[in-house]
């Protein structure tokens, strides 16, 4: 079993430049389907990308060179499974789990987000890795007081963390780490109230807590209908994919429901 070395920096993509850094990472492999900011981060630091593309089950569909580095995301928390058998493959797998903070770490590295999982927090990501780097970072001391940010703070927050460099954690957002209990009553609830028409097959294993209730619809009326019944506004990810990719499906069909 792998021994990890637990590093606390600012962000999630900015976990990933520290990996890059570590292994002397010069190319890797990443989804179509992904947060540009990680692409960013990756171009950052002068390391070529070669995209790969996924099925509707969020499982790649190449087969990548032995010795590959290959970041594979665990897709809303509910790709644990695929996690396990892509790093049982591959001895070179990083797992980005900002949509599964409790998942178990896997692979050479894996990193979370305490921004994604938790409301009142701004900055915070743990880093699982098997390498460290003698480097020392400054701490973010953005500021910030105990409250669920507003839509229009969020999206200032994401505008500040592009221009971060990498930065260790503020010792503040360790203290906003909320209990799951309710997170798990949420995602039991929508799990019984839909996974019967969900097209996606949602596992979720013991010890993981997905970001969100991801439910694929069979077309893009019935996501939309969905929506309108929905209390708070859905999220709809990464919508900038070419419309011939099969993963704009994800975009159109598929309705992430917050929990």
């Amino acid at each position: 079993m792998n021994k990890y070395n637990l590093v606390k920096l600012n962000t999630a993509r900015n976990c990933l430049r520290y990996v890059i850094r570590a292994f002397s990472i010069n190319e890797i492999y990443i989804p179509y389907y992904l947060c540009p900011a990680i692409r960013n981060s990756i171009l950052k630091e002068n390391c070529k990308i070669v995209f790969y593309h996924i099925n509707k089950e969020f499982r790649p569909i190449c087969e990548f060179p032995k010795d590959s580095f290959i970041l594979y995301p665990n897709f809303f928390g509910i790709c644990s499974h695929i996690v396990d058998e892509l790093s049982l493959k591959y001895k070179n797998l990083i797992v980005d789990n900002a949509h599964s903070f409790y998942s178990e770490p896997k692979g050479i590295a894996s990193f979370n987000s305490l921004r994604k999982f938790f409301p009142t927090v701004r900055d915070g990501a743990f880093l699982y890795t098997t390498k460290i780097i003698d480097e020392q970072f400054e701490i973010d001391e953005n500021y910030y007081e105990k409250k669920n940010l507003s839509y229009r703070e969020i999206c200032e927050n994401e505008e500040r963390l592009d221009f971060e460099d990498i930065k260790y954690i503020n010792p503040i957002s360790e203290n906003f780490i909320e209990d799951k209990e309710k997170r798990i009553e949420k995602i039991n609830y929508w799990k019984n109230k839909l996974d019967s028409t969900n097209i996606l097959n949602v596992q979720i294993k013991a010890n993981d807590l997905p970001f969100c209730y991801p439910y694929l619809a069979k077309d893009v009326k019935t996501a939309n209908e969905l929506v309108k019944t929905l209390e708070t506004e859905p999220f709809r990810y990464w919508h900038n994919l070419p419309e011939e990719f099969e993963e704009k499906i994800f975009y159109t069909n598929l309705v992430a429901i917050s929990i």
